[in-house]
């Protein structure tokens, strides 16, 4: 990937444009606000209030999180509700984003996926009030847009291990918490209404502009308050608007192209517009009939649905194509303009998509003397079921004129002939009449977790923890597909007709959209996705995993030399049993399926240290060191594998597939940091980190031993087989600074202003020659080597206000594919502005109400990919603005 060095002096940092921070400016401005704090903060310390002043609102979220940091035991980010239900941002993976280290994949014009310290989100984990999560996903990540941020209260993420934390990830660990409803000093209710428009607006027929949120929560406390009852909903209809381009990637070899010049292999356009709809509930019940007992049920249900349709169109040029291409304008070895006679195929797609996840905990703890014993059960499941209609038609054979100059992401291009005209237009094309996907994916997690812990009077050591964690998971797939033909010659009926899919954002008149269900009913008869038997049958997979986790640890709580030092040492022994079934494929001449079951056994000793040291003047020195681990993907592990022969019924024989015998990531850590604390209100923090993994995984092509399975017409037992393995060795380590400071610390005239800001430079030497990229070298997925936040905020006399930007350079990203499957791809960097406008109201008859507008993406940023250089474009989606207009309600 391309590597820029920038470079700014501290003065000058003023001169970067309005939300175009440079990485070394935000340092400065970091280590300027911090000089700031420290010269007031001996004044702010001497300044004694004669009345309690309740802090609410932005201030307390902020205040609650840097308190939760400050006393952690081990390096950790926090974010703390301002407010129950009032999360600032409408996704809770936009909130996680925001912290020092951590940065978001947009998907659906949104944040997905989360990075820690430059890594996938496969090599983090993610817990529900401390128990590990079911994925929706065919891999280990947890899609936070599952995860209302109206039922989240706070969130923690451990950078360092702790033997405690089980299911802890080899980059980090997101803990998200619901309300324990008998930590509040009594009943609470809150109500919250949002509507939503897109800058868009509607781009296709019958598709929304507008939607809604809805959240309630009710806390109350019964029976002299043993009994404690959190209740909380939250809806959301959102509409989805997706203006998509994609280059499909730069190949040698086309018609009329030199050798040597790469061209475009095909080009997509398609307008994406649909509504996703997501309801959340969370149930806690937590009883403490006496002081040395508690026992806490929690349950937490999402549901997301999700209605799209994709309309536009899509050009094949390959040489199977028939396409050719004359006129060529080459610059630095590519085809950048020129014509191609080639046929577009114009599309009408239907995708809907339903994710269901459970999550249910019993929680019991005893006290007695000394000793705390505690047993927690339990259960978490997800489903997902997919379905994608693929309604294809064409017009034949047509000169189309593209230009690629001037380095625009997206071509300027001039067809022969409409791709709009129905009179001219019928079903079928280089894709076929029509095809069906109907992916789906169910996970299942038991576990049972047996702990006690066991306090010391005196001592170094305040406490020691053990316990034992035992967990099942399995995951099913299965992938069902068809093709389906025409009925007639594909000629449209005028009634199904809605005329010309807008494409203008690609600077053509449009494509011809139809009612789907009707051309469905019309053109089409009955078909049922089916497991295409033998060749779709290795997408079918099964996966079962046991893990057994032993762990110990002692909390210190010591004075070392007049220095108070707390911390802990830890240790965990995990046992892995991982199994896979599916089938081998023996394709042409045998055309034969095989049944195949495959696994491994294997076990890590994980030791973890964390040291914290308060010195002087609220400043905290903190170390951490230890080993960490990251099970592969869920969808490497399976078993199925598809073999061929080189030559078609002779040769060399040769195949691709997963791998159950995959060892996890592993790695070495270790990290140090220093924070200086202004009693709760402000913060300065600087940390590096150090991670040498001793092994990675990637995809990659490999010699094979084949004579297990005495292929007919194999001229030798040795071939290659593609699949991932295991990689050794490499380092990953970072810097990362933070501050949070209101401004009143420096002078009272800036009194309700604040900022908040983060900085996070992070480098690896690992380069990965994965076989989906061919011969190229690639950097770790996930890394971008700085990632920037800064929020500029007010709050005073009811009003707020917030402004957020969020910045990641260019990495390696995985985009999602069919029944939760990804695929890898470079994404260029982007910003990522949020505004929040609010008020208070603290008086009168309308005390307790407050209300906002909102606007995410307000610079209408679009997410870039490329094809292995960054001119090379691939993939461009554009998703507006989303505004809001909300009322909330507490009492």
């Amino acid at each position: 990937m391309k590597q820029t060095t920038e470079r700014v002096m501290c003065g000058a940092a003023h001169q970067q444009k309005v939300f175009r921070l440079n990485p070394v400016a935000m340092g400065c401005a970091i280590l300027m606000m911090t000089t700031s704090a420290a010269a007031f903060a001996q004044e702010a310390k001497e300044t004694k209030e004669t009345n309690t002043v309740v802090v609410t609102g932005i201030r307390k979220g902020i205040e609650d999180a840097i308190s939760a940091k400050k006393n952690a035991n081990a390096i950790v980010e926090t974010i703390s509700a301002e407010d129950i239900g009032k999360l600032p941002d409408t996704s809770i993976a936009e909130s996680i984003a925001r912290l020092p280290g951590l940065s978001a994949q947009r998907v659906n014009g949104q944040a997905q996926q989360i990075s820690i310290r430059g890594t996938s989100g496969d090599l983090s984990t993610v817990t529900l009030n401390g128990r590990e999560q079911a994925s929706t996903s065919a891999s280990r990540i947890v899609e936070y847009d599952q995860y209302p941020s109206e039922l989240i209260s706070n969130v923690t993420v451990y950078k360092t291990g702790d033997s405690s934390l089980v299911g802890q990830g080899l980059s980090g660990t997101v803990d998200l918490q619901t309300v324990k409803p008998l930590a509040f000093p009594g009943r609470t209710i809150a109500v919250n209404v949002r509507g939503e428009r897109n800058s868009y607006g509607s781009e296709s027929v019958g598709a929304p502009s507008t939607g809604n949120r809805i959240s309630a929560s009710y806390i109350d406390q019964f029976a002299d308050r043993t009994i404690g009852v959190a209740l909380g909903f939250a809806h959301s209809d959102k509409p989805n608007v997706n203006n998509f381009f994609e280059t499909w990637n730069w190949v040698e070899g086309n018609k009329g192209v030199p050798a040597g010049v790469k061209a475009p292999q095909g080009i997509k356009a398609l307008a994406l517009t649909g509504n996703s709809q997501r309801d959340g509930l969370i149930g806690v019940v937590e009883w403490k009939p006496a002081k040395n007992f508690t026992s806490t049920v929690d349950a937490y249900y999402s549901k997301l649905k999700q209605d799209e349709v994709r309309r536009g169109f899509e050009v094949p040029f390959e040489s199977w194509s028939d396409a050719n291409f004359t006129n060529l304008t080459i610059a630095n070895g590519m085809a950048l303009a020129g014509t191609v006679n080639a046929s577009p195929v114009i599309r009408n797609n239907w995708f809907t998509k339903e994710s269901e996840i459970t999550a249910i905990g019993w929680n019991n703890k005893y006290k007695l003397d000394a000793w705390t014993l505690a047993a927690d059960l339990s259960h978490s499941k997800a489903k997902i079921r997919e379905r994608l209609v693929e309604i294809n038609s064409s017009r034949g054979a047509m000169d189309i004129g593209f230009n690629y100059l001037n380095g625009n992401p997206i071509p300027t291009f001039t067809f022969a002939n409409s791709l709009a005209d129905a009179s001219a237009i019928k079903i079928g094309g280089k894709f076929g009449d029509g095809y069906v996907n109907q992916p789906s994916l169910e996970d299942k997690l038991n576990a049972i977790r047996l702990s006690a812990v066991r306090e010391f009077s005196d001592g170094m050591f305040s406490s020691l923890e053990f316990g034992v964690n035992y967990a099942k998971r399995d995951k099913t797939k299965e992938h069902l597909e068809t093709g389906f033909d025409k009925k007639g010659d594909g000629s449209f009926s005028p009634s199904v007709i809605y005329g010309a899919q807008d494409l203008s954002f690609i600077n053509m008149p449009g494509t011809l959209a139809w009612d789907i269900p009707g051309v469905l009913a019309a053109n089409f008869g009955p078909f049922t996705p089916v497991l295409l038997n033998p060749w779709g049958a290795t997408k079918n997979w099964t996966l079962t995993e046991k893990v057994t986790t032993g762990y110990s640890k002692l909390n210190i709580d010591a004075n070392v030399s007049g220095v108070p030092v707390t911390g802990n040492v830890g240790l965990q022994v995990i046992r892995t049993d991982q199994s896979s079934t599916s089938n081998a494929l023996l394709a042409w001449p045998i055309a034969a399926l095989v049944p195949v079951t495959d696994g491994k056994v294997y076990t890590d000793v994980l030791p973890s240290v964390n040291l914290a040291a308060s010195l002087s003047n609220e400043q905290i020195v903190r170390l951490g060191f230890g080993k960490s681990l990251a099970r592969a993907k869920l969808d490497e592990l399976n078993a199925a594998r598809e073999v061929g022969l080189s030559n078609g019924k002779t040769g060399t024989p040769k195949g691709n597939g997963g791998n159950a015998q995959l060892d996890p990531w592993r790695a070495d850590y270790i990290d140090l940091s220093y924070e200086k604390y202004f009693g709760k209100k402000a913060y300065f923090s600087a940390a590096i980190f150090h991670k040498q993994l001793k092994s990675y995984i990637y995809r990659q092509t490999t010699p094979y031993d084949f004579s297990s399975m005495a292929i007919p017409g194999a001229t030798t037992n040795m071939g290659t087989f593609t699949q991932p393995v295991n990689g050794q060795g490499g380092k990953l380590q970072g810097l990362e600074l933070a501050a949070s400071l209101p401004l009143d610390l420096a002078t009272p005239v800036l009194s309700g202003f604040g900022v908040t800001a983060n900085l996070a430079l992070t480098n690896s030497s690992i380069s990965i020659q994965d076989q989906r990229f061919g011969s190229m070298s690639v950097p770790l997925p996930g890394l971008s080597r700085n990632v920037l936040n800064l929020t500029a905020y007010y709050e005073k006399d009811g009003f707020s206000a917030r402004i957020s930007q969020r910045r990641r350079s260019d990495f390696v990203g995985e985009i999602g594919g069919p029944g939760g499957q990804n695929e890898l791809t470079f994404v260029k960097s982007d910003r990522v502005v949020d505004m929040q406008l609010g008020y208070d109201f603290n008086s009168g008859w309308a005390k307790g109400m407050s209300v906002l507008f909102q606007v995410n993406n307000l610079t209408d940023t679009a997410f870039q990919t490329y094809s292995g250089s960054p001119d090379r474009p691939r993939g461009y989606q554009q998703y507006g603005r989303q505004m809001f207009v909300g009322l909330n309600y507490k009492m």
